[in-house]
């Protein structure tokens, strides 16, 4: 019986699209440069480059898109920040899907990673979520409409760690 149930699971486990990344990984890109982003994208979560472009700024920010047989899609953004007076960089990652389960299992996620609901409420169009830790300012939007939503991962200036 064990094996039937086994060979069933794996069957029916192609069939399932879940989320590709988790909050933990899009905390750890904001620490990557974007070539190690890029391999950790499209090596572990198989995300394909979609564009790379320069800000205004001059930095080069690299997105990368991951599509589903059902049309569902998910998006990273990489390589934008802030620069510091001692050159540091602080990193900004970016990540849109329009599947509001993936949104929602982000919110979740951040809450369980204990970084602290600092906002909860409701504009016109969307929820809006902001987290904060001393690491990270979080904030996640999820459309009320069709289900869309954003996740902007924001690294904070922590005194005396370089990044």
């Amino acid at each position: 019986m064990k094996k039937y149930l086994l060979i069933l699971l794996m069957l029916t486990g192609g069939y399932v699209h879940g989320q590709s990344v988790t909050f933990n990984d899009l905390t750890n890109l904001a620490h990557l440069s974007n070539q190690e982003a890029y391999n950790y994208l499209t090596q572990a979560r198989s995300f394909k480059r979609d564009y790379n472009m320069k800000n205004t700024s001059g930095m080069q920010m690299e997105g990368y898109k991951r599509t589903t047989p059902d049309f569902k899609w998910e998006t990273v953004m990489v390589g934008d920040g802030t620069k510091l007076d001692n050159g540091a960089l602080l990193r900004n990652v970016y990540y849109t899907s329009n599947n509001k389960q993936h949104i929602l299992g982000l919110v979740t996620q951040a809450g369980k990673a204990g970084l602290k609901l600092s906002f909860k409420g409701l504009d016109a169009d969307k929820n809006i979520f902001i987290f904060d830790s001393d690491l990270y300012n979080v904030s996640i939007n999820l459309n009320i409409y069709n289900g869309a939503g954003s996740v902007t991962i924001k690294q904070k200036e922590v005194a005396g760690i370089e990044y």
